[in-house]
């Protein structure tokens, strides 16, 4: 084990402490409540039977300073546990989203597991508020109704008697049991639901205009409606069972008040109020355990999607099998087998490129580029890292993406600092300003405004505003007219800094004839690599 495995976490232990110290201020706040609530009644009480009597004295003093005590002590813990468990709440929503994003990236399977779609994403994202909001929608209920529990029950046991705290004990036991059996799956059924309408609702407006074309419109508005009535159905049995869970936990505290009254046993009239209105606090905090549960059963399956959906280490089959490797000369890579196909033997690439260079690799349709073009961004990203505030490794996929807004939005996720004067430099670099493109232009949902060769080059724009050190474009040319794939191949073969490596279906003659450009054909038919 390294010595940075061994390391403790001053972060983690952090986190821990603020998310104790949160429990520990709602517990003093529940128990403040519960407190001001049978003192002020055992006091009112005591002052009421006080005054009917003949030549009673009372001293006043010292419960009244216990009132004020609770309530002040109340305040403080109410808010103190609002900044304290708010804050370690979101702290763990952050680290969850990190998570996510982090164990995403360093498989290289976001793009092909479709993580970045509308409703995975969204899913996850929810998944990671879910985990982190346990600690205030399901922890602190539960141990803040531990807490007053056990305290209600001494301080009945000690007042009254024995058998009213253990039928006080009882009653939170068997709300506590209800509550736990209760929450099923109807709110996932009704989450699972909703984001399913969602993503049919954007798709079926994108599409709409396709689907009229094919006469296929009523056959999507009937999809759409299909999902609005099976929301609704999941809506209300998501209600039902929490009305059903509401009202037994309802009538088991009724039934505990009552009983816990009808035994107690006090010797007079304000210790039996004080009773009643204890075990009223303490019965009002038990039917908290409901949602609770139901908040718990919640965040355990998003705790499991989020572990379990992205895996935790690099396992992707697609990068099994190649080693990589980047210098300050270049980049290389070994190991990588081809797949046997009906047309070309199956063998063991390898390659290696200056940096400033390119490698082109080559092939027809369905020989294996893309996939080898992702195993290498992959592993060269999990065995480099960038420099000079420089990324390593920048993919441009054959099916990238770009978020609905302007054009200039979607280059400035790449550099922040970019300015519309040099995004329309940009722009007429990539022979994009001759269609009429700036900054400001709205791109659409996918950019489905765009043809497919402006779609290529906003994609490529956004890449180089990165300036990477390693730059891989699948089918870079895809969409271009001649003249224009000729311009585009110069501008990459031009990056001294930067080492490229391309996926096109042939070596184009603008570069065959450049002295730093590299060729891997994929459909070599020989059983040694060319």
């Amino acid at each position: 084990m390294s010595s940075s495995s061994r390391r403790p976490n001053p972060h983690g232990r952090r986190r821990s402490w603020v998310a104790a110290g949160g429990l520990a201020l709602a517990v003093l706040a529940e128990l403040s409540s519960a407190g001001l609530l049978g003192l002020s009644g055992w006091f009112i009480s005591t002052c009421a039977v006080a005054g009917a009597a003949t030549f009673s004295s009372f001293s006043y003093v010292a419960p009244s300073g216990g009132v004020r005590a609770f309530a002040l002590a109340r305040v403080a813990g109410n808010h103190g546990k609002r900044l304290v468990l708010h804050a370690a709440a979101l702290r763990r929503v952050a680290t969850a989203r990190a998570g996510l994003f982090g164990r995403a990236a360093a498989t290289g399977r976001a793009q092909a597991d479709g993580l970045w779609s509308g409703e995975l994403l969204d899913r996850s994202m929810a998944d990671a508020d879910s985990a982190g909001m346990a600690l205030i929608e399901s922890t602190t209920p539960v141990a803040v109704t531990a807490a007053l529990t056990a305290g209600a029950v001494l301080a009945v046991a000690a007042s009254a008697s024995v058998v009213p705290a253990a039928v006080l004990a009882a009653g939170v036991v068997l709300m506590a049991v209800t509550a736990h059996r209760a929450p099923g799956n109807a709110r996932e059924a009704e989450q699972h639901t909703r984001k399913a309408l969602r993503a049919e609702l954007v798709t079926a407006v994108d599409a709409w205009t396709e689907m009229a074309s094919l006469g296929a419109a009523e056959q999507l508005a009937a999809r759409t409606t299909a999902r609005l009535t099976r929301l609704d159905t999941a809506r209300e049995a998501a209600g039902r069972r929490r009305h059903r869970t509401t009202l037994t936990v309802g009538l088991i505290g009724t039934a505990t008040l009552t009983a816990t009254a009808a035994t107690g046993g006090a010797p007079d009239a304000p210790t039996f109020v004080f009773v009643a209105l204890l075990s009223l606090g303490v019965l009002a905090q038990a039917e908290q355990l409901a949602p609770a549960a139901e908040a718990r059963a919640t965040a355990k399956a998003a705790h499991r999607r989020l572990t379990t959906g992205v895996p935790l280490t690099a396992r992707d089959p697609t990068v099994a099998g190649i080693r990589s490797w980047s210098t300050e000369q270049g980049i290389g890579f070994a190991d990588y087998r081809l797949p046997p196909m009906a047309l070309r033997p199956g063998r063991v690439l390898g390659a290696t490129v200056a940096r400033g260079g390119m490698l082109v690799v080559t092939g027809r349709s369905g020989s294996g580029k893309s996939t080898l073009l992702r195993a290498l961004a992959s592993s060269l990203r999990q065995a480099t890292e960038g420099g000079e505030d420089r990324p390593a490794v920048v993919a441009v996929a054959a099916d990238d993406h770009l978020f609905t807004g302007t054009l200039g939005s979607n280059w400035r996720l790449a550099d922040p600092t970019l300015t519309d004067d040099e995004i329309g430099e940009r722009l007429a670099q990539l022979r994009l300003s001759d269609s009429g493109l700036t900054a400001a232009t709205p791109v659409g949902p996918g950019g489905r405004q765009l043809s497919g060769g402006e779609l290529r080059r906003v994609y490529l724009g956004r890449a180089l505003a990165r300036h990477p050190h390693v730059l891989i474009v699948d089918e870079p040319t895809t969409g271009l007219d001649e003249r224009t794939a000729r311009h585009v191949l110069g501008i990459l073969a031009n990056l001294p800094d930067t080492t490229v490596v391309l996926a096109l279906h042939e070596v184009p003659v603008c570069l065959e004839s450049a002295g730093h450009v590299s060729r891997l054909p994929l459909d070599h038919t020989s059983q040694e690599a060319p």
